[in-house]
């Protein structure tokens, strides 16, 4: 399961990747100050939760620039929809249009799984991933609500 552009690839990473997953959740999440501080350390998963999680409920997809995982995402399924969550890029690379590519691949990926809906959380700050959403056809579902202690997102829905 991978998509291609130019030199980024889109793909299902595997627990040989963790200890890669867990030094790019180490170099981007404890300065996402957009995020509380709770939730940064929560999402600064460690190798051992990386796996954990694989061999659970959770598919992680990763981008890679010249070999090097510089993105990432993950996805679950809950009865006919899929939730992307945790996504990751690393600052040397956002504004690249990485979310875009890996935004494209969630679709693919609930396509493959005969999803009929995804759902993706966005901080309302957040006016890139909106922007990106909105282009890929997703839709506002509901109000703002609080994810965690503090931090409200809005949910956005796309059929698939």
């Amino acid at each position: 399961m991978v998509l291609q552009v130019d030199k980024t690839r889109v793909e299902l990473l595997s627990s040989k990747d963790a200890a890669e997953i867990e030094s790019l959740f180490k170099e981007v999440w404890p300065t996402a100050i957009e995020y509380p501080e709770k939730w940064r350390k929560k999402r600064t998963l460690s190798r051992e939760e990386i796996v954990k999680e694989m061999k659970g409920d959770y598919y992680y997809f990763g981008v890679r620039v010249d070999g090097r995982i510089v993105g990432l995402y993950k996805a679950s399924i809950k009865k006919d929809t899929v939730l992307g969550e945790h996504q990751t890029i690393h600052p040397s690379y956002q504004g690249r249009g990485l979310a875009t590519t890996m935004y494209k691949q969630l679709i693919n990926f609930a396509k493959k799984k005969k999803c009929k809906k995804i759902h993706v959380n966005i901080l309302p700050n957040q006016i890139a991933s909106k922007k990106c959403v909105d282009k890929l056809g997703f839709h506002k579902k509901g109000g703002l609500w609080e994810q965690a202690k503090e931090m409200l997102v809005q949910t956005y829905e796309k059929e698939v």
